[in-house]
């Protein structure tokens, strides 16, 4: 029997009141727990401090270059996922950075780097090719 996969963010209500959880795919569940490792810094989950992702500590080093910047974030972020999603097999991280114009305000703009990365990789329990994609904004880092 396969496990249930939940979708998050949970809805603690539907549980108070004994309605089920809506449940996800696998994809999916994978999907949304890369998405916490991606948005975790390391230390800030209670039950394990190496849960996250370093990219929290060199959100606003400005005096490492871009190349220098992916890679750190590339190996890090490699070592979580092989650590903290056994369901994902062979990852590969592609990271890139541009610039974007973005609104903080009511007509106010704000240039931030973006970081736009695509994690792929094999799903361990039926070895079907996986992709997750996403973008974020750095500086301080912020994702919409």
């Amino acid at each position: 029997m396969n496990k249930p996969y939940y979708t998050l963010p949970l809805r603690f209500g539907n549980l108070c009141k004994k309605n089920n959880l809506e449940h996800c795919n696998l994809t999916d569940s994978i999907s949304q727990h890369l998405y916490l490792i991606i948005t975790t810094g390391l230390g800030d989950c209670l039950y394990d401090e190496k849960f996250g992702c370093s990219i929290w500590e060199s959100d606003f080093d400005n005096k490492i270059n871009d190349s220098r910047l992916k890679e750190q974030i590339r190996n890090d972020l490699c070592l979580s996922i092989k650590s903290h999603e056994k369901r994902l097999d062979n990852v590969g991280i592609e990271i890139t950075f541009s610039h974007a114009l973005v609104g903080v305000g009511k007509d106010v703009r704000s240039i931030k780097k973006k970081l736009e990365m695509i994690i792929t990789g094999t799903l361990v329990q039926t070895d079907e090719p996986f992709a997750f994609s996403g973008y974020f904004y750095m500086g301080p880092l912020s994702y919409y």
